[in-house]
């Protein structure tokens, strides 16, 4: 008895192993397994090579859900699932799978990561609605992740599905290739090329020889079992030989259509996705659309860490003997933390050279310098100069703001109402700059004396009172008092006494360092920085010193690009790297224009010809928040001075004195040139009601995102009720049967139960001719699977028969909806 059972239950499993066997044989087709494996290694070389150019994924999280995007990706592709459904339920499993693998990432166990993970997501989705700055890694994985899967799920289905091999390459070559374009770092990323392309030709491989099999197959060709494994043989090394021969033969014209790509994505819709990106994600070792060009976007937000590279940006040559900045751009207006420009016009220019004009300047303060740029990046969208940019070879697009001269300052024989000075935000090239390109630029650099400063006039143009001396409601009241404070220990009483006295103070009391967390939400950052934290970079010092500056009514702006770098005696240029970017403060002395200061404390000191001697200031002691700030200060090593070697070679040059007469005699530094029609201004946002501006616009996005999401509820619910409602357990042509009956009265035909499937056919016909073709092909299909003999078919032609039928309803939906719409719009037509 006991061994009779046993021997029924080793049937029964033996039983229940060939079904599953069978079903595993019915599913899957000869070489699905290898595809896989060609998929997965494809798939994985956008991945690799967007670690390899720093990029910060974690992948751990990233190398499993590729893996499962593909494996998910087939089981869908050979269900019988229709293809929104089977989109549906692969969003569900990717979203789980992300969910998982970046919650196991986090420390603490799963609970304690899931709730991290969304805890982080919705502070991430808070600064992104808000316009702030949050680069939180995670976040990062956890969207490239789910871009990941629905790429491997998108390129199994097209593979096993539908066999559309090309749609299944391309999303993930796209990403590959486009990183390897704008990638300036030293590793080599063409392996990763070379072996992607390699098994997309694998993949092409297969796709022909799944297609010639099907052939031979309905023309009876017996096929040798081991012709795949040659197929692949043979397809490899043609592969090989095909990436071999493109590798080593020359391009003319690439070069020329990677410059128009560059315009391209120069465009100014890019240039603001561009801003959009940097406020979320932290970029590698990128230059291109992820990256903010070096301070050459519209807005500056103050952030928290940052990370700079030693990618050389350019090469100058200029006189040596000075203290030079690479000016990029101008700020203007400060708001809450985020610095706008003052620009309201787009001068372009498409004929070179561009020749700025000045606001007069007392006679001898300053000076031309001329300087030549060669171009170290990849590509530049910006034009640099030593700041005050008078004359550039280049066609350009400039961002400026006509002003009035100063009449104190021109002799009445030289005053020309019609000649307006030009306020420069930036200056971009009319094309993208090339790796290696080079242009020339003058400038009007200042040769003022530190008397001849404290000398100036202490009187302001209007168009500076309205602009420079403008103090944001979220400047507190406390940092007014403590730039007060710092100017009455100082005995400070001219403008520029002001001005070194507060540089001086943020150099010795603001420690640098370029790991600080992110601002907290509710508090002005320069607050937080003077107040709190007592730690920050060149952006935090710059802006300090601004408002506390403007607090004491003396104009000030904030100007961006680069530090001087490091002065090669060989070649005779000053080399400069990223890690080089900076941002110092520009104060406006009238006759004299805009002089540079700089509080950052790992810059060294910018001092001038007899200028007082830095002293250690009485350090007022801030009073801390009421509440302390709850994100913790990472302990993090501040990045070496990077102009420390420069400031070595400038020790102890001093610029030659120039004294102006006690009644100077007056010369505009004004270039004649044809002043071109101004063009509409190009709107700069008001400097109040930005908060009030977003919140209400998040409310807008909401609303929409709601209104919408219920529109998809209801469609996905129509369209289940009139597809799938009842016929979830039909074959995929008694479906498509079904359906057809299911809609035909929607054009107010009807059906007895005495008519047949032909019948029916030679009706709808009569009725909807050109519905004629598909509404035969699926009565065909369906009555030869109802009527005819019971023989199961091979699965690759049960496979083709379920394409056909799903095509021909297709089609025949359409004619019938089209005719449904006509009777609904125009029932005089019916």
């Amino acid at each position: 008895m006991t061994a009779s059972v046993g021997r029924r239950s080793t049937l029964h499993l033996q039983h229940r192993l060939r079904r599953f066997s069978l079903s595993l044989r019915t599913m899957f087709s000869s070489g699905d397994l290898t595809a896989l494996l060609i998929l997965f290694v494809l798939l994985l070389m956008p991945v690799l090579a967007l670690d390899a150019a720093g990029w910060p994924l974690a992948l751990g999280t990233v190398l499993p859900v590729v893996a499962l995007s593909a494996v998910f990706g087939l089981l869908l592709a050979r269900s019988h699932y229709n293809e929104l459904l089977a989109l549906i339920m692969s969003g569900i499993y990717g979203g789980a799978s992300v969910l998982l693998f970046a919650s196991l990432s986090e420390p603490g166990g799963l609970l304690a990561g899931i709730n991290s993970v969304f805890q982080r997501s919705f502070r991430w989705l808070l600064d992104a609605v808000g316009g702030g700055i949050n680069q939180d890694e995670v976040v990062f994985t956890i969207l490239v992740a789910m871009l990941l899967w629905f790429l491997g799920y998108s390129a199994a289905w097209h593979i096993f599905r539908i066999d559309r091999v090309w749609r299944a390459i391309l999303p993930p070559g796209l990403i590959l290739v486009t990183n390897s374009i704008y990638y300036n770092g030293e590793r080599n990323l063409d392996g990763y090329i070379i072996v992607f392309m390699f098994m997309a030709l694998l993949l092409v491989v297969r796709s022909n020889l799944d297609a010639r099999e099907w052939d031979w197959y309905v023309n009876g060709v017996r096929v040798p079992r081991r012709l795949r494994q040659q197929f692949y043989r043979m397809g490899a090394i043609f592969a090989g030989l095909a990436l071999l021969f493109a590798w080593v033969i020359p391009s003319s014209d690439l070069q020329e259509r990677l410059n128009r790509f560059q315009e391209f994505l120069a465009a100014e819709p890019l240039t603001q996705f561009s801003e959009f990106w940097n406020r979320l994600f932290a970029a590698g070792d990128i230059q291109g659309p992820t990256t903010a060009d070096y301070y050459g976007g519209d807005s500056l937000q103050l952030g928290g860490a940052i990370q700079l590279g030693d990618q050389v940006v350019m090469l100058v040559s200029a006189p040596p003997g000075r203290r030079y900045y690479w000016r990029s751009r101008v700020f203007d207006t400060y708001e809450g933390g985020r610095w706008m420009p003052a620009a309201d016009t787009r001068l372009t220019d498409p004929q070179a050279p561009l020749n700025v004009i000045h606001e007069p300047y007392l006679d001898g303060v300053r000076v031309p310098v001329e300087q030549t740029f060669t171009i170290g990046l990849r590509a530049s969208r910006l034009i640099y100069t030593a700041p005050q940019a008078l004359y550039v070879d280049l066609p350009t697009k400039t961002d400026l703001r006509y002003i009035g001269a100063d009449d104190r300052f021109i002799s009445p024989e030289n005053r020309d109402d019609n000649v307006k000075a030009m306020n420069i935000s930036v200056i971009r090239p009319a094309q993208v700059l090339d790796r290696g390109a080079s242009y020339q630029a003058t400038s009007l650099m200042s040769a003022a004396s530190a008397t001849q400063l404290r000398r100036a006039p202490a009187t302001y143009p209007q168009w500076v009172r309205d602009l420079y001396l403008y103090v944001s409601p979220s400047v507190t009241t406390r940092t007014a008092d403590l730039a007060r404070l710092i100017v009455q220990e100082a005995g400070a009483t001219s403008a520029y006494d002001q001005a070194k006295a507060i540089e001086t103070w943020l150099r010795q009391n603001i420690r640098y360092n370029e790991g600080i967390p992110q601002p907290p939400r509710g508090q002005d950052p320069v607050d937080w920085l003077l107040f709190d934290l007592r730690e920050g970079y060149c952006n935090y010092y710059a802006s300090a010193m601004i408002m506390m500056l403007r607090t004491l009514g003396v104009p000030a702006r904030m100007a961006a690009g680069f530090a001087q770098g490091t002065w090669n005696p060989d070649t005779q240029q000053y080399v400069v790297e990223e890690r080089d970017a900076h941002t110092w403060v520009e104060v406006y002395f009238p006759g004299y224009g805009w002089i540079e200061f700089e509080p950052t404390a790992a810059q060294a000191p910018l001092s001038r010809v007899d200028d007082t001697p830095v002293v250690q200031l009485p350090s007022p002691t801030p009073q801390a928040s009421p509440t302390p700030t709850e994100t913790p200060t990472p302990s993090i090593t501040p990045t070496i001075d990077p102009t420390s070697q420069t400031a070595a070679q400038n020790e102890g040059r001093e610029l030659p004195t120039l004294t102006p007469t006690t009644t100077p005699t007056v010369t505009p530094t004004v270039t004649p040139v044809i002043i071109p029609t101004i063009p509409p201004p190009i709107g700069t946002p008001p400097p109040q009601g930005v908060l009030s501006f977003l919140l209400s616009l998040l409310g807008v996005v909401l609303v929409a995102v709601v209104a919408i999401l219920l529109l998809v509820v209801v469609l996905v619910l129509v369209w289940w009720w009139w597809e799938w409602r009842g016929l979830r357990g039909l074959s995929p042509i008694s479906r498509a049967y079904a359906r057809l009956e299911r809609y035909i009265p929607l054009i107010g035909l009807r059906f007895g139960d005495n008519q047949t499937p032909a019948e029916r056919r030679q009706r709808i016909a009569q009725e909807l001719p050109l519905a004629e073709p598909p509404v035969t092909a699926i009565t065909e299909m369906y009555t030869s699977e109802r009527y005819g003999p019971d023989i199961r078919p091979h699965p690759l032609e049960s496979e083709r028969r379920a394409e056909a039928a799903a095509e021909a309803w297709t089609s025949a939906r359409g004619s019938i909806l089209q005719r449904w719409l006509q009777r609904l719009l125009m029932p005089w037509r019916r």
